[in-house]
């Protein structure tokens, strides 16, 4: 099972720079690898132990919809 699902915004562990994960790549016994879309445009591409939540307080998702409340 992997720690960060499409959609939840990280950090990257060297920095402030924060992004929303966009894939999520697992196979097996392999580290699993995420695809991040970071604020300032770029794309990358990181093993979990690169990222942490970009909220400690508690994880948060990035949504493309608008509340229907």
């Amino acid at each position: 099972m992997f720690k960060y699902p499409k959609g939840s915004i990280v950090k990257h562990k060297s920095g402030e720079i924060k992004g929303e994960i966009v894939n999520v790549f697992e196979q097996g016994d392999s580290p699993t690898g995420y695809y991040v879309k970071w604020d300032d445009g770029n794309h990358s591409y990181h093993l979990e132990t690169d990222l942490s939540w970009a909220n400690i307080d508690r994880p948060r998702m990035h949504y493309t919809q608008p509340s229907v409340k």
